[in-house]
């Protein structure tokens, strides 16, 4: 009996511990909230000195956005900054849209990586543009950079369906039994 109840203790042990290392501190959070401010301020303004210090520069930095019927994709620091070099210096100016996040789910993956999703609100001369966020963060030296920004409308009316696997293979087998 005593082995047990020793058994169910050291259970219940490694479950709280390991709930409590896969939980992220409200400091982080707050300071994850603020680069994810910050690097879209940037984004926005067209400072690319800003931006850029905000990433992780490395070839596993990533950046995807489809707007306005444009899908970016940027695989890799090095295609990430000659895209945005091109970008922040095109002609126009930068914009100051304000920002609502809502929906905001933190997953600590391990110690130094985050991952973080929410639904954001972009609202600019009167118009607002909804959008689902991912961002992974990674902490480095005791500072959060940016290792990925995934971006998409929340609406898929834009956005074209792709019919999954499964679906095809069902609808592929209908026809092969119609024909047998």
């Amino acid at each position: 009996m005593k082995t047990l109840g020793y058994l169910c203790f050291t259970l219940l042990l490694f479950v709280n511990l390991s709930q409590a290392q896969n939980s992220l501190s409200p400091e982080d959070q707050s300071k994850i909230k603020q680069l994810i401010a910050d690097e879209t301020k940037a984004f926005y303004a067209k400072d690319y000195e800003t931006w850029m210090m905000l990433y992780r520069q490395t070839p596993q930095t990533y950046f995807a956005q489809y707007d306005k019927g444009q899908l970016i994709v940027k695989d890799g620091w090095d295609a990430l900054s000659s895209w945005a070099i091109t970008w922040f210096n095109d002609g126009k100016k930068g914009v100051k849209p304000t920002f609502s996040r809502e929906k905001t789910n933190f997953r600590k993956v391990n110690p130094t990586y985050v991952w973080v999703t929410f639904k954001q609100v972009k609202s600019l001369d009167g118009k607002k543009e909804t959008s689902q966020e991912l961002r992974i963060v990674e902490l480095i030296k005791g500072e959060w950079k940016m290792v990925n920004h995934t971006s998409m409308p929340a609406s898929t009316s834009s956005v074209k369906e792709e019919t999954t696997v499964s679906e095809k293979d069902k609808k592929s087998s209908v026809r092969s039994e119609k024909k047998q």
